[in-house]
């Protein structure tokens, strides 16, 4: 099977780095449960006094910094292992590109393809995974509206997201969960 994976919480741990980085310059108590929607301004943005993606922004290299997700590294190993084609497929302003790369090749997930898109592209578009693997719910629905499987990877950020009643779109709660869906369909 072709998986496209996103990298953002889903295998990049980026919220939780994000929330250990405020910790360490602003003493804030945010934990990323604490994180319960995809709009980030309206939390972070009164912790840092502006607009976060622009103080995030002069802290790029902090990116390449992010821990991996729990069990990400090694379902990915298992998945490859099992013989299923995996990409990244992650979007990213071009300042964040090379700490993404930085990220890559520190952990080094056993992928075969890596794309990275512009913020304004859409990832159906630039792969032709029959799955794909997101914490984004926009990204699955489109997915499915094209007629193709996706896991929605919950985070806090998204839990409130309801998955449609098609089918396509599942929600996982986890890389177990994906490897037990994934490894029993063979």
């Amino acid at each position: 099977m072709r998986i496209a994976i996103d990298l953002d919480d889903v295998v990049l741990d980026f919220v939780g780095n994000l929330c250990a980085t405020l910790q360490r310059e602003y003493a804030s108590t945010l934990v990323p449960d604490d994180i319960i929607e995809w709009d980030l301004r309206k939390v972070l943005d009164p912790i840092v006094g502006e607009n976060w993606w622009h103080w995030w922004k002069e802290r790029d290299w902090l990116w390449a910094q992010a821990p991996a997700v729990p069990g990400a590294i090694g379902a990915i190993r298992t998945l490859r292992r099992a013989g299923h084609y995996l990409e990244i497929v992650t979007s990213k302003p071009d300042w964040a590109e090379a700490q993404t790369w930085r990220w890559l090749g520190k952990w080094r997930p056993p992928v075969q393809r890596v794309t990275i898109i512009g913020m304004d592209e859409q990832k159906i578009d630039r792969t032709d995974a029959e799955l794909l693997i997101d914490d984004k719910p926009e990204t699955c629905n489109t997915w499915a509206e094209a007629g193709r499987s996706a896991f929605l990877f919950s985070r806090p950020h998204n839990r409130s997201h309801r998955v449609p009643a098609h089918g396509l779109v599942s929600r996982v709660n986890g890389w177990w969960d994906i490897l037990e869906r994934v490894m029993s369909h063979g």
